[in-house]
């Protein structure tokens, strides 16, 4: 059975499964929220991505508050070159904390996905969140959101970076706008964002990435979410 088939039915079988009636943001583009999928619930999502690449990840809600998933990023998926299917990759996140009126909601987590995978090195250009810390709150007026956090990824020199993103839902358009990889002002990514919701558990995310970077090219992505229960 090929890359292409096995990926569709996956697909099928997760979009025929009942869906949840609730706005969620478990991410913005690149950055990690607070919020998590309720027990017994799940999250996947389709990354369409440059030089016809998909990324596809999911999240189960195996405990309250704690959410386990993995990704499967398949180079070339769309086109006519054979598809390239990188290693899988895990994560994971715990809210800790769910905030309160003065205080932010409060998640940590790991997530092994990075992008644009260079087979030389055999890691991520674009690396890995892996562990971090986020929390959310929301500022100013109703559904407008403020998310920051930290994350290393490399343990081997404890560099810390950090990330911060604001959200704002109004109806069913959600505008996102974050700073990822900060740590030295030439790495910063700056990516826009704009997320339809075509119903409570289907939306449609149309981004633009690493915008305004020096000697690199910015990225436009599709992205398609699902929300579900078992």
């Amino acid at each position: 059975m090929s890359k292409r088939l096995l990926f569709f039915c996956a697909a099928l079988i997760l979009l025929t499964a009942p869906l949840r009636a609730a706005v969620l943001m478990s991410d913005l583009i690149d950055v990690p929220t607070a919020e998590t999928v309720d027990h017994y619930g799940y999250n996947v999502s389709f990354r369409f991505y440059s030089g016809g690449g998909v990324l596809s990840k999911m999240a189960f809600g195996v405990f309250p508050r704690l959410n386990i998933g993995f990704g499967l990023d398949t180079e070339q998926f769309v086109g006519q070159s054979n598809p390239d299917l990188n290693r899988p990759t895990l994560n994971v996140k715990f809210r800790f904390f769910d905030g309160q009126r003065n205080a932010p909601a409060l998640a940590l987590g790991y997530d092994s996905q990075g992008y644009f995978y260079n087979d030389s090195t055999d890691k991520y250009i674009q690396r890995e969140k892996g562990l971090y810390l986020t929390g959310m709150q929301e500022v100013l007026a109703p559904n407008l959101n403020l998310h920051a956090g930290l994350n290393m990824y490399d343990f081997s020199d404890d560099t810390v970076y950090g990330f911060t993103g604001v959200s704002y839902l109004y109806q069913m358009v959600a505008f996102m706008a974050e700073v990822d990889n900060i740590h030295v002002s030439r790495w910063n990514r700056i990516n826009l964002g704009l997320r339809y919701h075509v119903t409570d558990s289907f939306s449609v995310d149309i981004a633009s990435r690493d915008l305004w970077a020096a000697g690199r090219d910015d990225e436009r992505i599709i992205r398609l979410n699902y929300f579900g229960s078992f």
